[in-house]
């Protein structure tokens, strides 16, 4: 992947800028100098280049993937000043300061639209050039396609409440940003419009590129219709989630413990069907920007496993997933991220890693719950025991149905994915509270659901300066 300094400074200046007003409402200085940088498809690629520079540093950063496990069941503190506590606790504010996520994720918010927009000028400027290549150009188009559905998945989950929170889905949901002009104005569209924004750009993305996958670190076909899946599947069109990830996993099995797994699903692997996983973020480590992976917090202590999360995975004592937690000093410390397995692209070993941000394992579990909420209990047994007997394949199948299913797939699913920021978004669309037993002395144990506490406050400054409606709570 080439890294381009000068592309990423481009980028990151449009990220010092947004500190001067609101977050998505700035003076990007930079569009000048970008407008000049790309003149034909090849800078074009570049600047794209630049586009996953951003989601190494900007998208894929440890807070964002801590705080649905933070604000859920699965992660704790380790002490109630360690950054991100107030998020472990409910306690989030509106007006943080912009530098940490210590006290909201107005820095998530920023970070993240600086991304969307940049893939915005990919899409508006690559027909200017997709005569030079058109499979390049209509691959070029799809990417950015995809990661602003993918980014504004994450929007919308953390800022938001989930689907189903409504009956029509017309609660309050985030702006849905398809320009990269900044003078345009923006408002909270809701949940029901987001969601069917995310799916045309999924379903625009799609067939522009290749149907194989050559390069997992690239946004794919593949990658794009399981993030589709995941999004029918929050969404609660179970048919639709069931028949996409049913179609992904005849085409891309679940990697076994012979094969690698699970260490080396943060691996690169040159030959993609030697994993599981459909695309991953590279770490990365330059002049203006460096990755900041959950698994540092891991390592400098500032996040551990709670009990609660370590007990389902120590159960069964030839499951290889018992490795991702051990206890030392009596606290679960997280040990599922492996250290220096991507070559020194980070600036850290313990940060070195591939992060996995689409793979096979959760098309099984989607297929799995999608068949069994549409009364097809019999496939849902088979994709639900297709991931139990991966890890142990002497454990006695599941053979129950109804409520005890769903129970069964619902905690294959936290095992699966403890810590790779699913839990809270799993437990919202169940419509379940957080129930914690292990939490730092003096911290809440339960939120109902529903709750105004579970999504994150939108920032101030765009409440203020934009006119944006601020969620209920805060």
């Amino acid at each position: 992947m080439k890294q381009s300094k000068y592309l990423l400074f481009l980028l990151i200046a449009i990220t010092i800028g947004a500190c001067k007003k609101s977050f998505l409402e700035v003076t990007d200085n930079s569009n000048i100098n970008r407008q000049a940088y790309v003149k034909d498809l090849n800078s074009l690629q570049e600047f794209m280049n630049g586009v996953y520079l951003m989601l190494s540093a900007k998208y894929e950063q440890g807070s964002e993937e801590a705080y649905p496990g933070l604000i859920a069941d699965e992660l704790k503190v380790s002490s109630i000043s360690t950054p991100l506590a107030m998020h472990n606790n409910w306690s989030q504010v509106k007006d943080a300061i912009q530098a940490a996520n210590f006290t909201s994720m107005n820095l998530s918010w920023m970070n993240y639209y600086n991304i969307i927009r940049a893939c915005n000028f990919v899409i508006e400027n690559v027909g200017k050039y997709t005569s030079e290549n058109p499979d390049k150009g209509n691959s070029i188009k799809g990417q950015a396609l995809a990661i602003r559905a993918m980014i504004h998945l994450r929007l919308v989950n953390i800022f938001a409440q989930n689907y189903s929170f409504t009956a029509d889905a017309s609660h309050s949901g985030i702006p849905y940003i398809t320009t990269s002009d900044i003078t345009k104005a923006y408002s909270r569209q809701t949940v029901a419009e987001v969601y069917q924004n995310m799916i045309t750009d999924l379903e625009a993305a799609i067939p522009l590129m290749p149907i194989k996958v050559s390069d997992t670190r690239y946004m794919n076909a593949p990658a794009a219709k399981a993030l589709l899946a995941r999004i029918y599947l929050y969404k609660e069109d179970f048919v639709k989630a069931k028949s996409l990830s049913i179609e992904l996993i005849s085409q891309h099995p679940l990697m076994s413990i012979n094969a690698g797994y699970p260490v080396d699903m943060f691996k690169y692997k040159q030959q993609p069907e030697q994993t599981e996983v459909l695309f991953q973020i590279t770490p990365i480590t330059n002049d203006y920007a460096s990755s900041d992976f959950i698994g540092i917090y891991f390592v400098i202590d500032y996040f551990r496993a709670t009990a609660d999360i370590a007990t389902i995975l120590m159960e069964n004592t030839k499951d290889p997933r018992r490795s991702w937690v051990t206890q030392s000093g009596g606290n679960w410390m997280v040990t599922k991220f492996p250290a220096g397995v991507a070559g020194g692209l980070a600036y850290d070993p313990s940060i070195d890693y591939y992060v996995p941000v689409v793979r096979s394992s959760e098309m099984f579990l989607t297929a799995a719950e999608a068949s069994a909420k549409t009364n097809d209990e019999t496939n849902a047994r088979l994709y639900l025991n297709a991931i139990r007997k991966r890890a142990d394949p002497t454990i006695a199948d599941i053979v129950v149905g109804g409520p005890a299913l769903l129970d069964s797939i619902c905690k294959e699913r936290r095992k699966e994915f403890c810590f790779e920021g699913f839990r809270m978004w799993d437990l919202q669309r169940w419509k379940l509270a957080v129930q914690r037993t292990d939490v730092v002395d003096g911290f809440q144990k339960t939120l109902p659901y529903p709750s105004e506490k579970a999504i994150a406050p939108i920032p101030g400054q765009d409440v203020n300066l934009m006119g944006l409606n601020q969620n209920p709570g805060y």
